[in-house]
């Protein structure tokens, strides 16, 4: 997990929301040249996506957006 991953879960988990968060992950592409699609949920809501050629850049990228969107900082 990096930075705004970690600042997600820390923040709902501080509040006892173990499981408030969510992701929900796609692959696309040829297999040497795979695209990833991540999608943040909170509490079943989608709050962001972000895509990339590697699933934790992506990943990384929508937690960055989620917590943008969800004033988490």
């Amino acid at each position: 997990m990096s930075r705004y991953t970690i600042m997600l879960n820390n923040h709902y988990q501080s509040r006892r929301r173990l499981h408030a968060v969510t992701w929900a992950e796609a692959q696309s592409g040829p297999p040497h040249a795979l695209s990833w699609t991540l999608t943040c949920k909170v509490e079943g809501e989608v709050i962001s996506t972000a895509t990339a050629n590697q699933k934790s850049v992506a990943k990384e990228e929508a937690a960055r957006i989620a917590c943008e969107r969800l004033g988490i900082n």
